[in-house]
């Protein structure tokens, strides 16, 4: 036995082993996803390297004991690198394929034990070449790594040269190309520029234009008193990628696709950025949050497309975090700091909005002068939940470093639910303050009025309305209504309150309306403005009618008062009664159960084994939860959302139902609409330009009941 030759040669084997693996996996995330920049070859040399050589180290000292116990001499030092290199890569590869295949494969749903067994046998396959043969091979260019640089110099060697890579540009910088300098189309003269504010993670509840009392919003509220409020705007998914493809696609997740972590936005789905571009729109857009950055897709159709990305931890980049392993030190570096007395940093997390404002003010103004279109991505109410002190009556700072986030706490407990909304809703605050100096800031500018400004969310949270916290979960209204606010250009329909139902979908459509620009091909939602512009002139001829109405009366009466027995006198005044009676009944209850504007919504989840699809038609949402998923959600649920708007109670089972509809019949009818949209939409889906199902979206189907038989087999 050489106990120190063995962990030498053992932790040389574990490096290089390492090493490869990490590129291996670098290589394929660049060719499966594109490369939003080169730094993640360089990282998985010297991440999985480091990792690889403590292995190393151990699987030396192992194999000098087997040899200690075996009574045998001292092997080769070929073995002890083989050994070295094997027993690296395997527990690796193993964690790495694993994590791989149930995110790209099973979509989070857990790897079948036919999965791991495959994996096992073909990571066991490689463990048995890498020993029978991997020995000789390695024995020559062993002998002459001693003599020259060393293992220790192949390394260094393939750190310096994945290094160099990583300097290397890829592009010119987007923010030195701010200035476009695209002339206004003809026929955009005389539209507005249109200006787009996403806030990640916003329940409508949290907004005092949407009912929420102690004014903790007074900068969007009057924001909200120059546009078109939208009562019940409902997302298409409760977690973020999914959401915003629904946003910017208008399509539903069964037809965009990009609704599981391992899903890329499809080039043939036409984005809201790429029918305004087409149209000599200047495009721009800021996103904060990487599940809608290049990775996934989301840059098509931009002239400007910026990530404003985090710091990440030991200096990492977009690209780096796509490595497993660089997950797990991410994850164990936030759960880790709080204990060891490290404050947390929202600039570690996300850009914060006077960051990413201050870039669309440079955004602005470089391209006033053209027909611009930007993008704002807020990220203030996602978690963590970061404390104000400034807020909480407890001095200046508007951070102390503490905040609450879902990496450290997956399952808070039912008592901290209090707090967690208390500080998210500080949060809000504190965002709707940050908005002030740039809605200022678009008023001196003369930029304001002219135009058109649409603030939304992607989804909401929840803080233990129905027993669980976060997103991405359940699809009750706490994580899918979302505020949509609009204004329009000089004052249009200031002060305008919608009480019927809109959709995420419909955002795109309204843009591309407003502006005269043709829809998208395969979008699904419809321009929003040009019913709320009918329901105006319709109440404007109902005010008429009633009017007359009540001038009709007020003659008939002064008739019959000069003739109290004449027939004819009393008949004009029971007819001209009847018709006031008649314009009187048209806004009584029974018509928010009817009300044709109201947009049908579905929502559908497909996140961390949750299958769940929901449909709301402005009066009734009924859900449908697939057996077997981590929240126990229960199979069916059917609620009045215009009388139970915490959905509190299922009316799954029950007799009766309000304005002439079934709770006994609705389930059924509501399924059937669900199955019909979704199976739809899933068939007609963009993949590569094929209509087809791929596996993923027919074990939906059949999850939820809407495929059986042979293929629903095996999934």
């Amino acid at each position: 036995m050489n106990l120190s030759r063995n962990i030498i040669q053992g932790a040389a084997g574990g490096l290089l082993g390492g090493s490869l693996l990490g590129l291996a996996e670098a290589a394929w995330l660049a060719a499966s996803g594109g490369a939003p920049d080169l730094l993640a070859p360089f990282y998985a040399v010297v991440l999985y390297g480091v990792i690889g050589l403590a292995i190393g180290v151990g699987a030396g000292v192992a194999l000098s004991v087997f040899e200690l116990y075996r009574k045998l001499g001292s092997g080769a030092p070929a073995t002890a690198f083989v050994v070295g290199m094997i027993g690296a890569i395997t527990p690796l590869a193993l964690f790495v394929l694993m994590y791989v295949v149930n995110k790209e494969v099973y979509a989070e749903q857990g790897v079948p034990m036919a999965g791991k067994l495959g994996i096992l046998g073909a990571v066991g396959a490689v463990d048995a070449l890498l020993y029978t043969v991997g020995r000789s091979l390695v024995l020559g260019p062993l002998a002459v790594l001693q003599r020259g640089p060393g293992v220790l110099g192949v390394w260094g060697a393939l750190a310096a040269v994945t290094g160099g890579i990583a300097l290397m540009p890829m592009g010119d910088d987007p923010r030195a190309a701010w200035k476009h300098g695209k002339d206004v189309p003809s026929g955009l003269k005389d539209k507005p520029n249109v200006l787009l504010i996403a806030v990640d993670t916003l329940r409508a509840d949290a907004l005092g234009a949407y009912g929420k009392e102690g004014n903790p919003t007074p900068v969007l509220d009057a924001f909200a008193k120059d546009s078109v409020v939208f009562e019940q705007h409902i997302a298409q998914a409760s977690w973020t990628r999914s959401s915003f493809a629904a946003l910017f696609s208008s399509r539903i997740a069964s037809s965009h696709n990009a609704d599981k972590k391992a899903s890329r936005l499809a080039d043939e789905i036409v984005l809201l950025s790429e029918a305004l571009q087409e149209a000599g729109v200047t495009t721009g857009n800021l996103a904060n949050n990487i599940n809608v950055t290049s990775t996934f897709n989301f840059d098509q159709g931009y002239d400007t497309f910026i990530y404003e990305s985090p710091v990440y931890p030991f200096g990492a980049s977009e690209s780096v975090f796509g490595l497993t392993l660089y997950k797990v030190v991410h994850k164990l570096a936030e759960r880790l700091g709080p204990k060891v007395g490290i404050g947390k940093e929202v600039g570690t997390f996300y850009q914060p909005a006077e960051v990413v404002l201050e870039d669309a003010k440079g955004f602005i103004e470089a391209n006033k002068d053209s027909r611009f279109y930007l993008g704002v991505h807020l990220m203030e109410p996602h978690d963590p939940y970061f404390e104000h002190p400034y807020l909480m009556g407890q001095g200046d700072a508007e951070f102390n470093g503490k905040g609450y986030a879902r990496a450290e706490h997956e399952s808070p407990k039912a008592d901290e639910a209090e707090y967690l909304a208390k500080v998210y809703d500080g949060e809000v605050r504190h965002l709707d303050k940050k908005l002030a100096p740039f809605f200022d800031w678009l008023k001196k500018a003369g930029l304001y009025d002219n135009t058109l400004i649409v603030l939304t969310a992607d989804h909401g949270e929840e803080f233990g309305e129905h027993g669980g916290f976060w997103h991405g979960t359940t699809l009750y209204d706490e994580q899918i209504h979302i505020p949509l606010i609009v204004k329009l250009p000089k004052g249009d329909l200031a002060g305008t309150r919608v009480k019927w139902q809109s959709r995420a979908i419909d955002v795109a459509p309204t843009i591309t309306a407003t502006l005269g620009v043709k829809a998208g091909e395969g979008w699904m939602g419809e321009d929003l403005l040009k019913d709320v512009r009918g329901e105006i002139d319709e109440a404007a001829k109902k005010r008429l009618a009633r009017a007359e109405a009540e001038a009709a009366v007020a003659a008939a009466q002064s008739v019959l008062t000069a003739a109290p027995e004449d027939p004819a006198a009393q008949a004009a005044v029971a007819a001209a009664n009847e018709a006031m009676q008649k314009l009187e009944g048209d806004g009584d209850m029974c018509a928010a159960y009817t009300w044709s504007r109201h947009r049908t919504a579905l929502a559908e989840e497909d996140f961390e084994g949750n299958i769940i699809a929901a449909i709301r038609t402005g009066a009734f949402k009924y859900i449908k939860a697939a057996p077997g998923g981590p929240r126990g959600l229960p199979a069916e649920e059917l609620f009045d959302v215009l009388n139970d708007a915490g959905e509190k109670r299922s009316l799954m089972g029950q007799q009766g139902g309000p304005c002439g509809k079934s709770y006994s019949s609705l389930p059924a009818e509501l399924d059937g609409k669900l199955k019909e949209l979704i199976s739809g939409a899933a068939s007609g889906a963009v993949k590569g330009g094929e209509a087809t199902m791929d596996k993923s979206e027919i074990a939906k189907l059949c999850a939820l009941g809407y495929m059986s038989g042979p293929a629903c087999e095996g999934l």
